[in-house]
């Protein structure tokens, strides 16, 4: 049996860790060249830098969880599982259907729960400060670059 300070580490990195994994699945090889292959507006960050955002946010994620587990607050908890999946499925809608539509769509749709669960962090402090820098990224910068590159690359007609 696992340490108590090893399971709450576990049920905080657990799940940001399977998310980035599954979300991850969406965005193959395949995916990646399409990736490349479109039109880009001037303010696209190299891939890098997307990384890096990436792997900040499933750190943030994690510790609001880990948070959330140590004051109890299953309201908290509840609304950052959903933001994981809400993530995932922008991967899946963006890159598993190569689409900008709906990348920009469920960007928008992203936002429902992410401001729901900065909401519930607010009386937290280190949670609020966590998950504030990305609330930010996401409005200002991922909204208006998903808009971006849908307005440069027009889904085709089906």
């Amino acid at each position: 049996m696992l340490p108590s300070n090893m399971r709450a580490l576990a049920a905080a990195a657990g799940p940001p860790a399977a998310a980035a994994v599954i979300g991850n699945a969406f965005v193959g090889r395949e995916s990646l060249g399409w990736f490349r292959e479109l039109h880009r507006p001037r303010m696209q960050l190299p891939l890098p830098a997307f990384l890096a955002v990436g792997a900040a946010y499933y750190a943030q994620l994690g510790w609001v969880l880990h948070r959330a587990r140590q004051t109890e607050d299953r309201r908290v908890r509840s609304r950052a599982l959903l933001v994981l999946a809400a993530n995932e499925l922008w991967n899946a809608a963006f890159f598993g259907r190569r689409s900008p539509r709906a990348g920009f769509l469920g960007v928008l749709a992203f936002l429902g729960p992410l401001l729901a669960l900065q909401k519930s962090v607010s009386s937290d402090r280190p949670s609020l400060i966590a998950l504030t820098p990305y609330t930010l990224w996401v409005i200002g910068y991922d909204v208006p670059w998903t808009f971006q590159v849908w307005r440069l690359n027009p889904d085709p007609p089906h």
